[in-house]
């Protein structure tokens, strides 16, 4: 494991590019933090990565307004 006991934040993981990515991490050890503006995809990543045995916590929000981050 490439990144056990590293913890990644990914923005945009409910789903694409940002989803692929957050779970290709997970396998790789990482505990994850999913950022994404949909409470409901980002709740369904968050399930695929508990199911590879790593943490998770779901953060709503949209990076491109200062205030949502």
């Amino acid at each position: 494991m490439l990144l056990k006991d590293q913890v990644a934040m990914v923005t945009g993981a409910g789903q694409g590019i940002g989803k692929a990515i957050a779970l290709a991490l997970a396998r790789e050890g990482a505990d994850i933090a999913v950022l994404d503006i949909d409470r409901e995809t980002a709740e369904a990543t968050a399930r695929e990565i508990r199911d590879t045995g790593r943490r998770v916590a779901i953060n709503i929000a949209d990076v491109s307004e200062v205030e949502s981050v």
